[in-house]
């Protein structure tokens, strides 16, 4: 009696790192929301701030303080905005590359490995504008922009670590709540926010009853880059999390 082959899956076909790299590929598609966009508005964000700075110089006068202009924000929307795509690329994508023969656990090593290799590249980007910045004396103006406060001081090394590994730790938390939203929808939602709610109080109640003089040494004892490498195995437990939740999510909303 002939024995029938068992039939192969597609995604047998194709090699894993094929499939991973399809991902990757999947989300730069269209580059206009996750590569393009952010530096146009962070650069117009950095034109405004200049204009700003110009104003208040202008009529301050001589007697302005030198490092008046050294405390700009505008660049901690960038992290909050690509956690943001990070949640709407588990969302959005994740049915559409199902339908294409791969697997979730290729989609979600895919969204990672894209969102660390942009973590590369706005940290070294980022690095590379605060030493520009340095050589034109800040912009004509003193100013830190893109390496502001604490940053002002630090080598790119650190300046370009230190957006690394929060562009990391903002993302990876983003692929988490899209996973828990596409595998339990608003509750998932309901889940995070209230399990966030309840770390908030109990790192608040620790703070105010014993920690914090630890928390404050921690800050003031330790260099930026260390402290910055701690933020890392956060982002490991969030990513890892996350799969967890995205493996048993299912393939129709």
């Amino acid at each position: 009696m002939a024995a029938v082959a068992a039939p192969v899956r597609p995604e047998a076909l194709v090699p894993a790192g094929r499939r991973v790299w399809n991902v990757v590929r999947l989300h730069v598609a269209n580059p206009w929301p996750s590569v393009i966009l952010p530096w146009i508005v962070l650069v117009s964000i950095h034109a405004l701030t200049w204009s700003i700075w110009a104003i208040i110089s202008h009529y301050a006068g001589p007697g302005i303080e030198e490092d008046a202009f050294r405390y700009a924000g505008g660049v901690s929307w960038l992290v909050i905005y690509m956690m943001i795509i990070a949640i709407q690329a588990m969302n959005a994508g994740f049915r559409f590359a199902l339908g294409f023969s791969s697997t979730r656990r290729d989609y979600y090593l895919g969204t990672v490995a894209f969102f660390a290799m942009m973590a590369v590249v706005y940290g070294v980007g980022l690095g590379l504008l605060a030493l520009l910045e340095r050589a034109t004396d800040g912009w004509g103006m003193n100013g830190s922009f893109y390496a502001p406060a604490y940053l002002y001081d630090e080598p790119f090394a650190v300046v370009a670590f230190h957006y690394i590994a929060l562009y990391l730790l903002f993302t990876t938390m983003g692929c988490l709540v899209g996973a828990l939203f596409v595998r339990w929808r608003a509750n998932g939602l309901y889940l995070y926010f209230g399990a966030l709610a309840l770390a908030v109080v109990a790192l608040v109640w620790w703070l105010l009853d014993a920690g914090w003089g630890a928390t404050v040494d921690f800050f003031t004892t330790n260099p930026l880059a260390v402290v910055m490498a701690w933020t890392l195995p956060v982002s490991v437990a969030f990513a890892a999390v996350g799969w967890l939740v995205l493996r048993r999510a299912p393939a129709r909303g």
